[in-house]
């Protein structure tokens, strides 16, 4: 029996469509609630008849089996039922989180070549929708369909609103779904290379992680989620538009992250479960050791996405919450997971046992297996795994032949199947969970006339995991900027804002190998010298 077959054999994989997951929903549980956001409360006829419509209007419009729709919003319910109505006709829906501008969206929408685009008309002080509306100009991509979410756009369309009970049903014929085995989702994610990565997900790939938590955390109809992440996020995604659906639970969304709102909104909503990096769980446990929230306190967290201190699990148990670590990845979500009921000690210095169907090993730069206990990078089979990336050559770099995904990512593997982390080998910064290219943001900062070199790397933060730092050497005769200079030139080059470093180090030359390649390592010493003077 191959690894295929044996899949198919314990459950993991199925032939059920995603496209069909809200269907089948809205016709077992019509009255139950789906989602509440801002106050607004859906039940799952209500989503269903609002997704059909939406689909409807994409495939008016042109859009077909396979193509992609692309969309970048921040959390709102337009953009959870453009990407169920995407899902519904068969489409490869692409959600991109909304920090990424013109630097990285000109790799992405050229990669995708979307026959329908959603974006944003206002985004703080950026009009997305402007900006990408130049912007596939320049690259000659002309989508079938441009949705704008919040005002009127010229050239742009809205999306159809939720319809109303009496209202007649769309007299569009849709497509099937995509068959379980086609891709149905990418979602773009940073590597070591300056251009994103595009990672292609089936509807077996994202069913199994139904099958997976809904088993180890006994989820079933009325089950709420809580969620302050972005849904383009793969944890986000899944929380709010999968697992619910999949099982009758609700999804409570936060237009974006308050912990005040998301310790008020649990308590109020009765929610029983969050997934999230170390931020989301650090603000549930400030506010409830503060005393907030007395009637009632979320039941579970599941926390990565970046490094989590063992004291924060510690702190979490002592206000209630049944937190524990995880570790997962874009390309192969929930590799790892601990069962709330799991010892203490276990769930805060570990990073979980590999879930249902999953392998583990640590291996040697050869890729040779490690012995358990040995310290290597981790590289996983997973029936989370992603189908591959959109760039077969990143895919080559990273997936061998018998199906390992080699991570970047440094553990090792006890004898009893404990996995624990202890750093990357791949060169990004994790802030909060987003992972930037060191080497992209290098790259900007390097374009600037008073550069002579740079380097950037991820240096501990107590709130986020890791900030960005950057090390700069100038040119002979070349005056410092100074940081809003600097500022000023990667704001002028469009570079995501949560990618501008926070710290700047000047220095007469970076340290580099006999081979010129700088070490890192020895910047990351120095940094923590320089913190060990003056906390002195």
């Amino acid at each position: 029996m191959n690894r295929s077959e044996w899949l198919r054999a314990r459950g993991l994989h199925t032939d059920q469509r995603i496209g069909e997951v809200l269907t089948r929903a809205a016709e077992r549980w019509p009255e139950r609630e789906a989602v509440v956001f801002e106050g607004r409360r859906l039940r799952y006829r209500e989503l269903a008849r609002w997704v059909t419509a939406v689909a409807s209007d994409l495939v008016d419009g042109g859009v077909r089996p396979g193509d992609r729709l692309l969309w970048q919003v921040p959390n709102c319910l337009e953009g959870l039922v453009l990407h169920m109505a995407g899902w519904r006709i068969g489409a490869v829906c692409v959600p991109v989180v909304p920090l990424y501008r013109e630097h990285e969206m000109a790799h992405i929408l050229a990669d995708v070549r979307p026959a329908a685009v959603a974006f944003s008309t206002a985004l703080g002080d950026r009009r997305p929708a402007e900006e990408m509306a130049t912007l596939m100009e320049s690259l000659g991509i002309k989508p079938l369909l441009r949705f704008a979410i919040g005002d009127d756009a010229d050239g742009w369309s809205a999306v159809p609103p939720c319809p109303a009970d009496d209202d007649p049903a769309p007299c569009v014929s849709l497509p099937d779904p995509a068959p379980a085995g086609d891709c149905c989702l990418i979602l773009y994610t940073s590597g070591t290379t300056a251009a994103p990565k595009g990672a292609m997900h089936n509807s077996r790939s994202l069913l199994a992680e139904v099958a997976t938590c809904r088993d180890t955390f006994g989820w079933g109809v009325g089950t709420t989620f809580i969620m302050g992440a972005p849904i383009t996020h793969i944890a986000g995604l899944l929380c709010t538009l999968v697992f619910p659906a999949a099982f009758g639970g609700r999804a409570v969304l936060l237009p974006a992250w308050d912990a005040d709102r998301a310790v008020a909104l649990a308590e109020a909503e009765r929610a029983d479960f969050c997934a999230g990096a170390t931020v989301f769980l650090a603000g549930f446990v400030e506010r409830y050791e503060q005393g907030a929230s007395p009637s009632h306190r979320l039941g579970t967290f599941m926390c990565g996405g970046s490094a989590v201190p063992p004291s924060l699990i510690e702190r979490a148990e002592a206000v209630g919450i049944k937190a524990f670590r995880c570790w997962g990845m874009t390309e192969a979500p929930t590799t790892t997971l601990c069962s709330p009921d799991d010892p203490l000690e276990w769930r805060a210095t570990r990073d979980g046992r590999a879930s249902e169907g999953t392998d583990i090993e640590a291996v040697d730069d050869d890729r040779r297996p490690l012995a358990p206990g040995e310290l290597g990078e981790l590289r996983v089979r997973s029936p989370e795994q992603m189908m591959g990336y959109t760039d077969p050559v990143a895919d080559a770099a990273q997936v061998d032949a018998d199906g390992w995904f080699y991570t970047g990512d440094m553990g090792f593997v006890s004898a009893d199947g404990w996995v624990t982390m202890v750093g990357r080998k791949k060169d990004i910064v994790n802030r909060g969970g987003e992972k930037f290219s060191c080497s992209d943001i290098e790259g900007v900062i390097a374009s600037h006339p008073a550069v002579a070199g740079a380097a950037v790397l991820g240096v501990p933060d107590g709130r986020l995991g890791e900030k960005v730092a950057a090390f700069v050497v100038l040119r002979p005769g070349a005056e410092w900027p100074g940081q809003q200079g600097m500022i000023a030139h990667l704001e002028g080059a469009r570079l995501a804002r949560q990618k501008f470093p926070v710290e700047w180090h000047l220095l007469d030359q970076l340290p580099t190998t006999m081979s010129g390649k700088i070490q890192k390592h020895e910047l990351l010493a120095r940094w923590h010298e320089e913190q060990t003077r003056e906390d002195r």
